[in-house]
């Protein structure tokens, strides 16, 4: 291009679009992100380049910007980019103007000007860049790469985009300077819709809140639009299709919008299956577009189908087809079935079927293929095609045991009675003799275990699995579930040994039969007896090995049991947000399976964890949830597991009304007989009577559960049992009692890396245990140093409560030190830092790493909650 050319170009530039330089308004009443704007925080006070935020539209990321803006201290700029910025006059001229660079004599100088403007700046400066992924011209996208490679340390950059944007930044993945958000991190969980609803002052119950996390799947703009037509009594459907019609699908170029229509028939599909649905030879290609423009294509974790579209756009596609042209759409489920048969998925391919309206078809795959599907682990796809048919009641003999196995995953009672009626009826009807009887009355026998395990009448279960494990000895995927039972009712009754023995038997036997998602129920209950054991890298190698082998990943449902064992082997560790995620990912994956009793004990995991991080009131509430679905679902041992914790709550919070309300129904369970009882809820128990003042009963409790983790390795229930020694020794006011129960519990913490010293009743505590990190004390009172290297050593700092007791921190803080932790809690950056203290950066990030040290802290926002906890900062 020749320079007169050039100047040409910059001549004919439009003026700046000053509404493009500054953001749109919050909305009226926002939703506080605050563990995302916590991020964007974190990384910007760090230094880092670039922030990235990544979805389809609708997910909030330019409020969320907007958020992150107001809360900084110091210089920002806005930009929200159109396709007009593709030509580099444009984007110049909108740069010049937020900048305030005067237009050189010589036009084609102006991106020079604009980056010695940058480059002379003596404070820090982020630039945040809204639609980014509208700028696609070599020109525009060189621009931006140079800010990011080149530009003043001083400049960072928060974007945000729908779609991968085109740009060079695979240096600052390498350099640890970026940090992406996706749609996963931007996605609204249970809490969060129901927070924006309470703000919008519509009422929620808990049953529309877990219908609107599902139909929504955290998109917050599907959610807003649910809200809106709750409140005006339409039909939420159609106004989110008519919302994506209007701000995706119309836009789109013909070619495109074809492509989606005929692909959104399948759940999930991969680039073969689209290319056979649509007739697009170059569906790969497409995809790759679609995907680029950040059009709602998710990952999907079966390998066999690795893509889907998010259910509201799959939902507009098909009602556009609907009503264009209903028998087409038939027969594309048709079609689409045809593919699915012939390549081996069977879950989706019966799923079709049933959308086709073949079910004579539907049924006769279902009797040819009723192990593959249960091999192939599409629990959800089973349940879905079952609950569709138009004649339940059939007297298909495989369809009726298939529906059976169903209930391992499901845990719903009422289905597994009628599962257990069909079942006996069948049989009893059948000439003899009846084909493979060792497979139908093992799997009558595993139903009948699974309700004797749902219920909590747990030594009725060994003697149904013992009884039916001696009749029919055979080896089939139906004993392995037997045995799994059995594992079950052992852990649940503290026979941790046994229990292990068991689950692996029945692991080798499933692992045998190549099923996949079952097995995670199996690995699930062998990390919980690692963790109980005190073996957290185990149980975090165990479940960690599933997530990393694509070939065991389970297609939806299983994935639920490894997102709860990976919650419990971070929480044991003490990471209670990286446990949060992985809860929220569970809860979200049991309300897509609508017929399943799986919520509730994620409910109850989610308690657990809030109780632990010392969140009571979020802990209370969700037991409270817990025990009402345990109620509807009859999970008899659910309820009574979540009740003692509850119970122990209620006992630390003095509700006496919560307390009676237990021991009433405990009185009853201990009529059955404690044989029956949880290890937890004899914990429980023994809890109540110490807020009771039964101190001599409680000790014999304390005693006995002691003796039992003993006998069983039970390394979790030794330490709750010292803890509660130890508070029966502090009421009755035996103090060597109360150091030594203390020093037990210390270093079994301190062994087996066990944060849940510093939880639950274990907080009480704090004040009596805090001596014992002194070196001075522990040498008074003739015990052996603690080791200075042990990773748990510096979290228990936190429990020195006072400013008096910082002598007692490994090292105290020097005065400049609580200086940098000061100006930190105000927000203030490395630069800041420097400039407020007169010394230079390298000696401000210095001081920073002795803080984090001293403290035991990661980051900055951890060390602030540390130094508070501890009264040095207030």
């Amino acid at each position: 291009m020749s320079q007169h050319r050039q100047h040409s170009e910059y001549r004919a530039a439009p003026p700046p679009d000053h509404a493009r330089l500054r953001p749109a308004p919050l909305p009226a009443e926002p939703l506080p992100r605050t563990a995302l704007l916590d991020q964007l925080m974190q990384h910007l006070a760090r230094g880092r380049r670039l922030a990235l935020l990544r979805s389809p539209p609708g997910y909030g990321k330019t409020t969320l910007m907007h958020a992150c803006a107001l809360q900084l201290r110091q210089d920002w700029l806005w930009l929200r980019c159109s396709s007009a910025d593709n030509q580099p006059a444009q984007l110049h001229s909108q740069l010049a103007a937020l900048l305030a660079v005067p237009q050189p004599d010589n036009p084609a100088h102006l991106e020079t000007t604009l980056f010695n403007q940058l480059e002379a700046r003596q404070a820090p400066l982020v630039l945040f860049i809204d639609d980014l992924h509208l700028l696609r011209s070599n020109p525009a996208r060189q621009l931006i790469n140079r800010l990011l490679a080149v530009a003043t340390p001083r400049l960072q950059i928060v974007a945000a985009s729908q779609g991968q944007p085109q740009l060079a930044i695979t240096h600052l993945h390498r350099d640890q300077q970026l940090l992406a958000l996706d749609t996963a991190e931007l996605a609204l969980d249970s809490q969060q819709i129901a927070a924006l609803a309470s703000a919008r002052h519509i009422a929620l119950d808990n049953d529309s809140l877990y219908q609107l996390r599902t139909s929504s799947e955290g998109w917050i703009s599907g959610v807003l639009l649910a809200l809106s037509a709750r409140a005006r009594q339409t039909n939420a459907d159609e106004d989110t299709a008519r919302y994506l019609n209007e701000s995706v699908l119309d836009s789109l170029a013909p070619r495109l919008r074809h492509f989606l229509e005929q692909t959104s028939v399948v759940s999930a599909f991969s680039p073969a299956l689209a290319a056979h649905l649509s007739g697009d030879a170059q569906s790969e290609r497409t995809l790759a577009q679609l995907r680029r423009d950040g059009l709602f294509i998710e990952d999907n974790p079966d390998p066999l189908l690795p893509l889907r579209y998010h259910p509201a756009l799959r939902n507009a596609c098909q009602q556009r087809l609907q009503q264009r042209a209903p028998a087409r759409l038939r027969q594309l489920h048709l079609r689409g079935a045809d593919w699915l048969l012939q390549h081996g998925c069977y879950g989706e391919a019966v799923y079709q079927l049933g959308r086709g309206g073949d079910y004579n078809r539907l049924l006769a795959e279902v009797e040819q293929h009723s192990f593959d599907l249960l091999r192939e682990g599409k629990v959800d796809s089973i349940v879905d095609f079952l609950m569709d048919l138009p004649n339940r009641d059939t007297d298909h003999l495989t369809l009726a045991i298939t529906e059976a196995s169903t209930v391992i995953a499901t845990n719903d009672i009422e289905r597994a009675r009628l599962c257990l009626a069909r079942l006996q009826r069948l049989v009893r009807d059948l000439p003899p003799p009846i084909p493979r009887p060792e497979r139908v009355f093992q799997s009558m026998a595993f139903v009948r275990s699974r309700l004797a395990v749902l219920a909590g009448n747990y030594q009725h279960g060994l003697r149904l699995t013992g009884d039916s494990l001696r009749r029919w000895p055979q080896q089939t995927a139906a004993s392995a579930v037997l045995l799994y039972n059995r594992a079950s009712c052992l852990h649940a009754l503290g026979e941790l040994h046994a229990a292990r023995r068991v689950a692996e038997d029945a692991l080798s036997q499933l692992s045998q039969f190549a099923f996949r998602g079952y097995t995670h129920n199996l690995q699930l209950l062998l990390a919980q007896i690692d963790l109980s054991q005190g073996n957290s890298a185990g149980a975090a190698q165990r479940l960690g090995a599933l997530t990393e082998r694509p070939d065991s990943r389970s297609n939806t449902f299983y994935e639920l049991f490894l997102n709860i064992g990976q919650a419990q082997v971070l929480q044991q560790q003490g990471a209670f947000e990286a446990a949060r995620q992985q809860l929220a990912q569970a809860e979200a994956t049991a309300l897509e399976v609508s017929h399943s009793a799986a919520l509730p004990w994620v409910l109850h995991y989610q308690a657990c964890l809030h109780d632990a991080w010392d969140q009571s009131a979020t802990a209370a509430r969700l037991w409270d949830e817990a025990l009402r679905l345990s109620r509807q679902f009859r999970l008899c041992g659910l309820y009574r597991l979540a009740a003692a914790w509850r119970v122990r709550l209620a006992a630390r919070q003095q509700d006496e009304t919560a307390i009676q309300q237990w021991l009433k129904e405990w009185r009853w369970c201990q009529q059955q007989g404690e044989s029956n009882a949880h290890r937890e809820e004899l914990l429980a128990y023994a809890w109540v009577l110490q807020h009771q003042g039964r101190h001599d009963e409680a000790r014999q409790r304390a005693d006995d559960l002691l003796n039992q983790a003993r006998q069983q390795d039970n390394r979790w229930l030794a330490l709750q049992a010292h803890l509660l020694s130890a508070r029966l020794a502090r009421d009755t006011g035996h103090r060597d009692s109360l150091i030594n129960q203390l020093e037990s519990a210390l270093q079994l913490s301190l062994q087996q890396g066990f944060a849940q010293l510093l939880q639950h009743e274990g907080r009480s505590l704090s004040d009596a245990l805090r001596p014992l990190l002194s070196a001075r004390f522990r040498q008074q009172q003739g015990l052996a140093p603690l080791p200075a290297e042990n990773p748990l050593l510096h979290p228990l700092q936190q429990l020195l409560a006072d400013s008096q007791t910082q002598h007692l921190l490994v090292e105290p803080l020097t005065r400049r030190e609580q200086q940098v932790l000061q100006r930190i809690a105000r927000g203030q950056n490395n630069q800041q830092l420097a400039d407020a203290l007169s010394v230079s950066t390298s000696t401000i990030k210095t001081h920073i790493n002795n803080l984090f040290r001293k403290l035991g802290a990661n980051e900055r926002q951890q060390a602030i909650q540390i130094a508070r906890s501890l009264k040095i900062l207030p």
